[in-house]
């Protein structure tokens, strides 16, 4: 097939550009009890990866540089009722995605999940927030599976585009 040089590097380049930031607990500790009927910030503690030029997290807030950016979100709930997930500039009091909305209620619980694409003109300020419509002490943000390894809740991917 026709593919240039030129193409592959574009193409090389763009999965360069890539932050992973998650929620990681010791392994057997639940994910945290959740806070109800009211937008709340997800804990992201640990950085996989980041590629992205201009690109921190500090307290779960992310820094991204003026640029197009791809955003895709999981994170797991218990017992909560219905919610949803958004990544929300602080910069300027705004939502740049919403994710989808779903019933976390039951005793099976399931994940929330966000995918979407924004751009800004200058440096902003992120969160990956959430908004569930009960408090669930301890494991509301996600029940521990237990074993050696480490628990791994909320994870947030970003990717610059442009």
């Amino acid at each position: 097939f026709p593919v240039t040089i030129a193409q592959l590097n574009g193409v090389v380049d763009n999965f360069a550009d890539i932050a992973i930031f998650n929620e990681t607990q010791a392994a057997g500790t639940n994910g945290g009890g959740s806070v109800a009927a009211t937008w709340t910030k997800r804990t992201l503690n640990t950085t996989d990866v980041n590629n992205i030029a201009g690109c921190s997290i500090a307290s779960s807030v992310i820094t991204l540089a003026a640029g197009t950016y791809v955003v895709e979100a999981s994170a797991p709930y218990f017992n909560v009722g219905s919610g949803k997930m958004r990544f929300r500039n602080t910069s300027d009091s705004t939502t740049a995605i919403v994710g989808n909305s779903n019933n976390f209620g039951g005793t099976t619980g399931t994940a929330g999940l966000l995918v979407g694409e924004f751009t800004i003109a200058a440096s902003k300020n992120f969160e990956l927030q959430y908004y569930v419509q009960a408090a669930t002490a301890t494991n509301g943000l996600g029940v521990a599976a237990g074993g050696a390894e480490s628990e791994v809740y909320a994870i947030c991917k970003i990717t610059r585009i442009a």
